[in-house]
Order: structure tokens, then C-alpha cells, then sequence
């Protein structure tokens, strides 16, 4: 999705460096409210179908994300009182969110209306275990151990998956079994490492893809998480943050005048 803002000379687009941007701000207030990892992955999910359906102009993006966590929170049955969520929001951008509750139940009922009530998110964490555990106890073509620090770099890669549209349009082991590839090729540094996959035959890579060519697991689907990360890890080494920042504040002084 590709959305072109103009004003004052100043272009934006709904792309990958806006929604980089946004995963970011979901991390800070998620860290500022102390929240497990899964409720700020819900978070992401919602604000991508959100966008699915309502343009980028027509709203307050930091209020859009308050209310995703603040959502977020009461499915992952870890309820944030309101105004606990509002009072950390107006800490992290004070002159974006209102100092109003009111403000945030009425987003939080327009954004469960522009989401039909679809509010259950099926996330990969569980899947990249199950992968593990057969891959361990598999045959000798296909036997491959992942070592602790495997899993946390896959984990990493999952929580940066957020931020692209895959959790819209793929099942939860085909997000994790593309991470558990990137991380057996490019090792735990993946966005340094992107522009440098090796050719080179891997007895473990080899194991892996034996696993899957013995599974039924959609090879295609594979396929394209691994190049839609690769795209997003690409993007992210030129990255410009304030930017981004910038223009999106000017958008939404223009919105409020």
C-alpha cells in the first residue's frame, strides 16, 4: 500500500519507511507500559488491517497508535486501566494526544468498527517451537539442532515481520519457518548481513530444506516472506527516521488547522 502525501514541498507515503516508523512507536509506548511482547505484536496487526481500509490522512497516528495498544491489552487479557494507557501516550507525545479519555473510547470503538470485530491474531512464536522440535527429533537428512541464540534472532526477525502485511496475508508457520531460514543463512545480524547471502552449500541449510521438501509446508509462501523480509531489512539500512518524522507532523498540523 502506497499513499502520496503532499504539502509544503514535503512528500509522504504510507510505505516501508512509515511503517517502520510506526513499529517503532508501538515499541516505545509498549516498553514504557512494561508490555509482553505479544500484545505489541497484536498491536501491529491491528494497526495494519486498520490501514488497510482508512487512509493515513485521515487520522491522528499517534492516537491510532495508543488505541491499538490499549485494545491490544484487554485481548491479550492484560487490561491497561485507560487512563494509565493515556497518561504514558501524553508522556511519549505530549502535543499529539489529547488529554482526554473520551477521546481514546471513541477511537477505540471506531477502529473495532473499521475492523468488523476481527480482533483474534494467530502469531508465529508457538509455530517457530513446533518447527524446532520436529527438525530436532527429525531423520539423519534432516536432523538439525537450533541453538538458543538461533531462536533469539528468530524471534527478533519475527518482531521486525510486524512491521510488512504478513501476518495479513500468510499462516503463522510459514512467518516462522521463513525467519528460521534467514536466520540459518545470515546469522544473527540479518539487516548488516542481507546484501551478503552466500552461495555456499550449508550441511544445516541443506537439513532444513530437506525438512522441507519432506513437509507440506507451501515452498511459494516460503518464498515470499523470505523476500518480503530481505525487502523490508533493505529498506531499513536507509532508513531515514526524522524524515518521516517531520513530514508526519506536518501533516497533522495541517489536519488541525
Amino acid at each position: 500500500m502506497e499513499i502520496q502525501l503532499y504539502g509544503n514541498e514535503c512528500a509522504m507515503k504510507y510505505d516501508i519507511n512509515m511503517r517502520i516508523y510506526l513499529h517503532q512507536l508501538i515499541i516505545k509506548l509498549g516498553r514504557k507500559l512494561n508490555l509482553r511482547q505479544i500484545i505489541i505484536s497484536t498491536a501491529e496487526v491491528y494497526l495494519t488491517r486498520f490501514f488497510v481500509r482508512v487512509s493515513i490522512r485521515e487520522i491522528n497516528i499517534y492516537l491510532l497508535v495508543t488505541t491499538c495498544i490499549y485494545i491490544a491489552c484487554k485481548m491479550e487479557e492484560s487490561p491497561q486501566h485507560i487512563r494509565t494507557i493515556l497518561s504514558e501516550a501524553r508522556n511519549c507525545w505530549p502535543e499529539f494526544i489529547p488529554n482526554d479519555l473520551t477521546k481514546l473510547a471513541e477511537f477505540e470503538f471506531y477502529l473495532i468498527e473499521e475492523l468488523n470485530c476481527y480482533m483474534v491474531v494467530h502469531h508465529p512464536y508457538n509455530s517457530i517451537l513446533e518447527v524446532v522440535n520436529v527438525l530436532k527429533d527429525g531423520d539423519m537428512s534432516s536432523r538439525l539442532e537450533v541453538s538458543p541464540e538461533e531462536l533469539q534472532t528468530c524471534w527478533s526477525i519475527m518482531n521486525d515481520s510486524y512491521i510488512t502485511d504478513l501476518h495479513l496475508l500468510f499462516p503463522p508457520h510459514i512467518i516462522a519457518t521463513g525467519t528460521l531460514y534467514l536466520t540459518l543463512v545470515l546469522g544473527a545480524d540479518v539487516r548488516k548481513s542481507v546484501n551478503n547471502i552466500s552461495s555456499t552449500q550449508n550441511p544445516r541449510i541443506e537439513a532444513f530444506v530437506n525438512f522441507l521438501a519432506a513437509s507440506n509446508i507451501d515452498l511459494d509462501e516460503v518464498i515470499e516472506t523470505i523476500q518480503e523480509l530481505l525487502t523490508l531489512y533493505d529498506a531499513w539500512n536507509s532508513y531515514d527516521e526524522m524524515y518521516v518524522k517531520n513530514g508526519l507532523h506536518q501533516m497533522l498540523l495541517n489536519m488541525n488547522r
